[in-house]
């Protein structure tokens, strides 16, 4: 007796068995390429950063000391070159006659040498490559003639001053759609400067940079994260 099996006409078929699959699969994909967005960190396109002042004084010598890390070659045209650490001293003195050099340690390393007479500022000037962005206080010599003093420069960072990175990030909230004007799918095309401040007060100053050179310039407070002041181009 031959046997014929009937079709069960409640079982579903292969094309109502994938449907679903490859809606679930369709919205997976589209999940995690949403997912895969890139993300951009405009950090990454600083490229001239002061992070440390330390400062010394007495009745004779101003001494400031600046932890920065810039581009080199150093160029204000909204497009980041590689950059470096470099410590850089300024001195001011009553008697600009004399020829004046500094010394000082740090980590265990000695450091120093003749300083250049900067005729713009009126100051002497030093930089070493060396990265002082952690440093908390610095004793150094300064000799002139016969004669020399000791200064220990401190720096004015402290446990309120918010990071350079914080700093940016506030600027960018305020200021989105200027960022995104900036941004594509490369990335950002631009620049960015911060400078760390100190007139009685602790700033910082962001300059973000454009393609022709263009700069949106913003003073920020160091301790709220505060926009008080910008500029347009």
């Amino acid at each position: 007796m031959r046997a014929f099996f009937t079709p069960n006409r409640n079982r579903f078929s292969l094309t109502t068995l994938f449907k679903p699959l490859c809606c679930l699969l369709a919205v997976m994909t589209l999940f995690l390429l949403s997912g895969c967005k890139k993300e951009i960190d405009y950090f990454t396109y600083v490229s001239e950063l002061r992070s440390n002042i330390l400062l010394a004084e007495t009745e004779d010598f101003s001494l400031k000391i600046y932890g920065v890390f810039k581009e080199y070659p150093y160029a204000a045209d909204g497009i980041p070159h590689e950059t470096s650490n470099r410590c850089e001293v300024r001195l001011l003195a009553v008697d600009g006659a004399e020829n004046y050099r500094i010394t000082f340690r740090y980590q265990d390393k000695e450091y120093g040498g003749d300083m250049s007479y900067d005729n713009v500022k009126s100051e002497y000037y030093f930089s070493c490559t060396l990265n002082i962005s952690q440093c908390a206080s610095l004793p150094c010599i300064i000799e002139y003639g016969d004669s020399r003093v000791e200064l220990n420069a401190l720096s004015i960072v402290n446990s309120s001053t918010l990071s350079p990175k914080k700093i940016l990030e506030n600027v960018r909230q305020e200021n989105e759609e200027l960022f995104a004007s900036m941004t594509d799918k490369y990335g950002f095309t631009g620049e960015i400067y911060i400078r760390l401040l100190f007139e009685d007060a602790c700033y910082y100053y962001v300059g973000v940079i454009d393609r022709a050179g263009k700069v949106n310039a913003f003073l920020v407070n160091a301790t709220t994260g505060k926009i008080i002041a910008q500029r347009q181009p």
